[in-house]
């Protein structure tokens, strides 16, 4: 993915539909940031860490294309403040849910009836 290809997808998931309403966003001239969108003029670091920031995304995938597009750890620490601000019978209600969705990913504890199966020899 190319440079401006990145600037698209971030302005995405940044939840900007147009290149008209991020550039309103980030304070630049919709020309400007159309070329950078478009490919048709590059952009810089300092630049790149203005549409990081707005777009929250990180600065190293934005400009180079390493890495995962978001930080991970701050997308968490988003969830878990935004968990922690909702009253305490929502946050019961919301870890009941999140508990059941995770369920198909816990490890199955072994069934206790049954004994661990045998390795077989291998002598001939």
């Amino acid at each position: 993915m190319e440079l401006h290809e990145r600037l698209a997808a971030a302005r995405k998931q940044a939840g900007y539909d147009t290149a008209v309403e991020a550039a309103e966003a980030v304070g630049v001239p919709y020309g400007t940031y159309s070329g950078h969108e478009n490919g048709s003029s590059g952009f810089r670091a300092d630049k790149g860490e203005i549409y990081a920031k707005k777009f929250k995304v990180r600065f190293e995938w934005l400009m180079r294309g390493t890495g995962p597009m978001v930080d991970l750890a701050s997308k968490y620490r988003e969830l878990l403040t935004t968990f922690d601000s909702l009253p305490p019978d929502l946050q019961a209600n919301y870890a009941e849910i999140l508990r059941n969705l995770a369920k198909p990913f816990q490890q199955q504890e072994p069934d206790q009836a049954q004994p661990p199966a045998k390795a077989k020899s291998a002598s001939k």
